[in-house]
């Protein structure tokens, strides 16, 4: 349980960091900012355990 739960606050982070880099490149106008959404979602559903 413990390992279950360490393993969700580090997909939280990283999807809280992947959305800061998202917002980053949004307001940068980075040209290839569709490469972040893959992270996005991953982290987000493995952080609420969809998967």
């Amino acid at each position: 349980m413990a390992t279950e739960n360490k393993n969700s606050v580090l997909m939280w982070l990283l999807f809280f960091v992947s959305v800061a880099a998202l917002v980053i490149a949004i307001v940068t106008h980075w040209p290839w900012l569709t490469l972040i959404l893959p992270f996005n979602t991953t982290f987000l559903v493995k952080a609420m355990n969809i998967i």
